[in-house]
């Protein structure tokens, strides 16, 4: 890892995809996520970006993951430049967990699809009953209604629009809610086999559970699209620019 007075020096590593960064940002991101695996491991905690240490370990419910406890050290940025790029990191990590969640609930849609042409009950694909296809109806139903928002919130964010904080938090309880609806139909729809771990449904269940609560959980992100809309002379079509230092969160 570069040295710890030029962080200047770790950017084309990490652009190259051979530095792994990780973050935490206690209180809402409280965890580094895979520091073991990750060369630089930073902490951003009261406006200021420092170096930090990984310490005591924590085992996710998604095992292909491990949380872990940071130490500060080095103070890297601060003032209110940095409050800025944490706030923007934290909603880039908020929206690239949209996302994951987003695409793990296509998965689990298509492999509740797929099962339900393959199991057969009373002579008949399960597939075929009402009780079976409405479900996975509203599940594609919520995904669909999902996908925009997380694109709006891409587009918004990457152009530094001054709602972007609402955009990407509105997203995220959207693809969050259309997620959780598609892990508890689709382990209704595989049945007892669906709680087994010898079936790979299992690792997308507990995927989607491990995200639902990453990077701010649903009652602050509903929390920031309501202070948003509801701010003086603000409305659904109206901007609020984000002040230097506001917190990512309210």
């Amino acid at each position: 890892m570069p040295g710890a007075g030029a962080p200047g020096g770790w950017l084309p590593g990490l652009a190259g995809g051979e530095l792994i960064a990780t973050l935490s940002a206690p209180p809402w991101l409280p965890f580094a996520a895979d520091a073991d695996a990750a060369g630089l491991v930073l902490l951003a905690d009261g406006g200021a970006v420092r170096l930090a240490t990984p310490g005591g370990r924590h085992r996710s419910v998604d095992r292909t993951r491990s949380l872990f406890e940071t130490t500060g050290g080095q103070v890297l940025a601060g003032g209110p430049a940095a409050a800025d790029a944490i706030a923007r990191a934290l909603d880039a990590g908020a929206l690239a967990s949209a996302a994951q969640l987003l695409g793990v609930g296509r998965a689990l849609l298509e492999a509740s699809v797929r099962h339900a042409g393959q199991r057969t009950q009373f002579g008949r694909p399960i597939g075929s009953f009402q009780a079976v296809k409405h479900p996975l109806a509203d599940v594609a139903i919520g995904l669909e209604f999902a996908g925009p928002l997380l694109h709006a919130a891409a587009v918004t964010l990457d152009g530094g629009g001054c709602h972007a904080a609402r955009d990407v938090s509105a997203a995220k309880v959207a693809c969050t809610d259309a997620a959780r609806r598609a892990a508890r139909v689709a382990l209704q729809v595989h049945g007892a086999i669906g709680y087994t771990e010898e079936h790979d449904l299992h690792l997308l269940l507990t995927k989607v559970r491990a995200l639902a609560g990453a990077w701010g959980s649903q009652a602050e992100h509903r929390a920031r699209v309501m202070t948003a809309i509801s701010a003086p002379g603000q409305g659904p079509g109206a901007a609020r620019p984000q002040a230097a230092g506001e917190p990512v969160w309210s």
